[in-house]
């Protein structure tokens, strides 16, 4: 009987380092897709300005057509559609947008189709989207992504 219990703790100590040796390889794995990825944990890497190039919703509307300007300085993003101007100071946390008052903006009325903009912009920020910089055929592109849709930024 006291064979058996040795040969059991053994099992279980040998199964315990395979199990933890594959965790620790499925980690190392995710960690560099991750960066590979251009996953942001601050907005150091895109301060600036940028204007959209591309973007939709996921609910199937209409592929984003409007440019939006971008301007990032230090801790806050400032968007502008064409009417109001829109602020939002931001921190990353996870690679997601984390905004403790939301977006601001001016209170001019716009259009329709430019107030609907506005408005998903600023859902984009309230929604905590992910943050990425990767590379385009057009040079950096900065992009925002959440269950609402994406939009993806470009240098000016």
């Amino acid at each position: 009987m006291r064979l058996q219990a040795k040969w059991v703790a053994l099992a279980a100590v040998v199964v315990f380092v395979v199990v933890g040796g594959l965790y620790a390889v499925r980690l190392t794995l995710v960690r560099a897709a991750d960066d590979g990825a251009g996953w942001l944990d601050s907005l150091q890497p895109v301060q600036g300005q940028w204007v959209s190039r591309t973007g939709f919703a996921y609910d199937g509307s209409t592929p984003w057509t409007v440019p939006v300007n971008l301007s990032v300085e230090g801790d806050q993003l400032q968007f502008d559609v064409g009417c109001n101007r829109m602020t939002a100071t931001v921190t990353v946390e996870e690679h997601r947008l984390r905004s403790e008052q939301g977006v601001a903006a001016t209170r001019m009325g716009c259009p329709p189709d430019i107030a609907a903009h506005e408005a998903w912009l600023a859902a984009l920020v309230a929604d905590r989207a992910q943050v990425q910089l990767k590379g385009s055929t057009e040079g950096d592109m900065f992009s925002l992504n959440t269950d609402a849709g994406w939009i993806g930024f470009i240098r000016r």
